[in-house]
């Protein structure tokens, strides 16, 4: 939040519009930011989470369950084809991620193996904000100040091809990336590893960015041998956003856990979650593990009987689908629009989550200097033009580049991503010709 900002007052929203107090129309091309994946204003959701309120509001999950909280966990099982066998609902993804440290904290001592507490993460990854969730986090930016507050239990490089770390070609790609968390689980110990956590797509921090479709498989592997439990951050990427029920499917492989959040409610209710594999679920059972977690709002009925209705209505109109066809679309048109605009370069991304990186010069690659927040006047001059984006700083290693994330609610259509990409190229076109980018033959 900047203090000294004005922001635009909204009122109201329906499909992928809000409106502000005066009546006037904003775009919400960054559905709120990544949460509303269905869209603002769906009268059945709503409905559902009134019916819920009126006839039980809470529940505190240490001492009942209730019927709404069970189905929809029945329902997270089933969309996820019986890979993810229980779920522990929370309200947000930072609590998703500190809710996923303790439970692997529980496992390991369950098993006798208190000494492997450590959980590598990746650098250019956010993973929530809360002090544990913001430690594994490798977002700089997000992180700075916060420092004397925060441990280190061990990073490594991204997978991203785009500025690959260790200088390789996706083509003849030797997954250096995958294989530096062998390194440093080595470096550290095996038994002293506990975990490693990647988001399947890169939300923020890196706009988007695909890994390799053999980074994970190689993961999975480095994982399995060594006794370690692989969390796949979902908040982002799940329920839908890139064309799959869950994002890991697309790299044919099952994670241990997952942590979800955003378009879980649809965006119509603060809901999260931890969701696990049978068979780290049997480990706990086996051991008749305690687990006080200790958040008031863990299990509510009322985020329950909001994900009840997304999940209803995202089956009913085929979301998923839509998200893959008009994912594509809005795909192909960013990618037309770099051909037209010197500073837009590497477009990334599945369904509806694509991102774009701006450089001074294609070739060299050469970054913007963070001073200039060049991606931050893309986003301004959107909002000028009453649409909402995404923009983000510190891509190439931190330290500097810009990039933008576009992703619409699942109910977007063709005609309202052309509406988009007319927006975003007129915006575009101004930050260029600051630059002088217009002059370019």
């Amino acid at each position: 939040m900047e203090l000294d900002r004005e922001y635009p007052r909204v009122e109201r929203g329906k499909g992928i519009y809000v409106y502000k107090t005066d009546g006037t129309e904003v775009i919400d091309g960054a559905s709120g930011p990544v949460a509303v994946g269905l869209g603002h204003g769906i009268k059945e959701i709503g409905d559902c989470i009134g019916a819920q309120a009126t006839k039980l509001a809470f529940a505190h999950r240490d001492d009942c369950v209730t019927p709404i909280l069970e189905e929809s966990c029945e329902r997270i099982y089933e969309f996820s084809d019986g890979d993810m066998y229980k779920t522990f609902q929370v309200c947000s993804g930072s609590e998703a991620t500190e809710t996923a440290i303790k439970l692997i904290t529980k496992y390991n001592v369950a098993r006798g193996k208190k000494e492997k507490y450590k959980i590598i993460a990746r650098w250019q990854s956010y993973h929530g904000i809360t002090m544990g969730a913001l430690s594994l986090s490798g977002f700089g930016s997000r992180k700075k100040g916060y420092e004397n507050y925060t441990f280190e239990q061990g990073h490594i490089a991204p997978c991203y091809c785009y500025r690959c770390w260790f200088n390789e070609k996706p083509e003849s790609c030797g997954l250096q990336c995958a294989k530096a968390l062998e390194n440093e689980i080595l470096a550290q110990g095996p038994e002293s590893v506990a975990a490693f956590i990647a988001e399947p797509v890169s939300g923020m921090s890196l706009c988007g960015a695909v890994p390799h479709p053999g980074y994970f498989k190689e993961i999975r592997r480095i994982c399995d041998k060594y006794d370690v439990v692989m969390i796949m951050d979902e908040v982002m990427t799940g329920f839908g956003r890139t064309g799959k029920s869950f994002a890991y499917k697309h790299f044919d492989i099952v994670p241990d856990m997952i942590t979800t959040g955003k378009s879980m409610s649809g965006g119509y209710f603060p809901l999260a979650g931890v969701s696990i594999t049978k068979k780290f679920y049997d480990v706990l059972k086996k051991h008749n593990v305690f687990f006080p977690p200790g958040h008031t709002w863990s299990g509510s009925p009322l985020g329950a009987a909001a994900h009840v209705a997304a999940d209803k209505y995202m089956r009913e109109h085929d979301c998923i689908k839509n998200c893959e066809e008009m994912g594509k679309y809005l795909k192909s048109r960013m990618e037309e629009l770099a051909e037209k605009h010197p500073t837009m370069d590497d477009v990334r991304g599945l369904g509806l989550m694509v991102g774009a990186e701006f450089v001074k010069n294609p070739v060299t690659k050469e970054s913007f200097d963070v001073s200039e927040n060049y991606a931050g006047q893309i986003q301004e001059e959107c909002l000028k033009r009453n649409m909402l984006i995404e923009a983000s700083q510190g891509c190439n290693r931190g330290a500097a580049g810009d990039a933008i994330m576009i992703s619409p609610a699942f109910i977007v259509t063709k005609e309202q991503i052309d509406e988009i990409i007319c927006c975003l190229d007129k915006a575009i076109t101004e930050v260029e010709r600051r630059y002088g980018f217009d002059k370019v033959a």
